[in-house]
């Protein structure tokens, strides 16, 4: 598994929608995380807020000492599509260009490809989150400077808590993206489904079923509403920013986060090791 981690390493490495999603990313925290919601609160249209509300109140989210909640909250929305479609790149590409075949008739056997593939994958994964977190410190911390306020860093233990945090919801989505494309042998495909899913069912499903106590339980099983109960322990957010509450416990969601990636990867593990790939 050795060889194929390394040999998967140059590969990716040299692959340019590896470095544009990781830039996607970068730029999707700054903007839409720091740069236009401050752009937003210090000169807001005329009439954009309650009587009585300053805007300029809720910058402070933008502060350092709410790094983590302020980038985690983007996790979901933003940096949960581009984990899917790091994933399917991953291992759709590899039906596409038939490179498979030739890896399978070499030494390693077909497990140790793969699980070479999802070893690589998860420290994209971590090297991406540790990106996201970068931005949103470089972002928070020339918002300080630039408003004039004391820079607070959060604590080193909730710095790592976040940083698993946003591990955890990068990994579902990312094996979720490679167990599609062995689903499917291709990348197109895959993604497409993969996105309709995230940036449409998701939301209406989660809709649906809030809107009925009957189907609290069911409502616990989907991707965001337990990536929104790891988000929200780090303290909830001015109203009308952050993300929605959630049902369910952060103990919880951190199961079910991790027992979703298992089971993708798992079910990946399978179909790769059954089924022809040509």
């Amino acid at each position: 598994m050795g060889a194929s981690f390394r040999a998967e390493a140059l590969k990716l490495g040299r692959r340019p929608a590896v470095w544009v999603l990781a830039a996607v990313w970068f730029a999707l925290v700054v903007l839409f995380g720091y740069v236009l919601t401050y752009l937003v609160f210090a000169s807001p249209p005329e009439g954009s807020f309650p009587p009585g509300t300053d805007p300029r109140d809720f910058i402070a989210v933008l502060f350092p000492e709410n790094l983590l909640s302020n980038v985690l909250s983007g996790f979901p929305s933003t940096g949960g599509p581009v984990a899917l479609i790091l994933g399917a790149l991953a291992l759709g590409s590899e039906h596409g260009w038939g490179t498979f075949k030739t890896a399978f008739t070499q030494r390693p056997g077909r497990l140790a490809v793969f699980f070479g593939k999802i070893l690589l994958l998860a420290t994209v994964v971590a090297a991406l989150v540790l990106l996201a977190f970068g931005a949103g410190a470089i972002s928070s911390y020339a918002i300080a400077r630039l408003e004039g306020v004391a820079v607070e860093w959060p604590p080193p233990g909730e710095t790592l808590r976040a940083l698993g945090c946003g591990f955890l919801i990068s990994a579902v989505w990312t094996s979720l993206g490679a167990f599609l494309a062995t689903l499917f042998r291709g990348t197109p495909l895959a993604i497409g489904l993969g996105l309709v899913y995230a940036l449409l069912l998701e939301g209406i499903a989660a809709t649906l079923l809030a809107a009925n106590e009957r189907f609290e339980l069911a409502l616990k099983f989907l991707f965001n509403e337990n990536s929104y109960a790891l988000i929200n322990s780090f303290g909830p957010a001015p109203k009308g920013l952050g993300v929605p509450q959630s049902v369910v416990e952060p103990e919880r969601a951190a199961l079910t986060l991790s027992a979703y990636t298992l089971i993708f990867v798992l079910l990946s593990a399978l179909l790769l090791r059954r089924r022809d790939v040509a």
